[in-house]
């Protein structure tokens, strides 16, 4: 579960809304419409803090990185920003 909320949570970050993309940005709210919500952030939050960062993910971290994108998910690397920005 910490690897599916870091990953929404690194979602939210990239995607703010001001590069064409949609603003995704987690909330409270379960039954959102069609706005782009994602996640119910206390929910996130809280499986970011009981599931922390395994060597698994923070080797597909790595290799996304060196392979693929060149940048990484920071609350993969700094599980404790979630709460410093939430």
């Amino acid at each position: 579960r910490g690897d599916v909320a870091r990953m929404i949570l690194y979602m939210a970050v990239r995607y703010e809304g001001d590069d064409g993309f949609a603003d995704l940005e987690p909330n409270e709210r379960v039954g959102n419409g069609s706005a782009p919500y994602m996640g119910k952030l206390s929910v996130l939050k809280a499986w970011n803090e009981a599931d922390p960062p395994s060597a698994f993910e923070e080797r597909r971290n790595e290799v996304i990185y060196d392979t693929y994108q060149h940048n990484r998910n920071p609350f993969i690397d700094h599980p404790e920003w979630v709460e410093a920005i939430w």
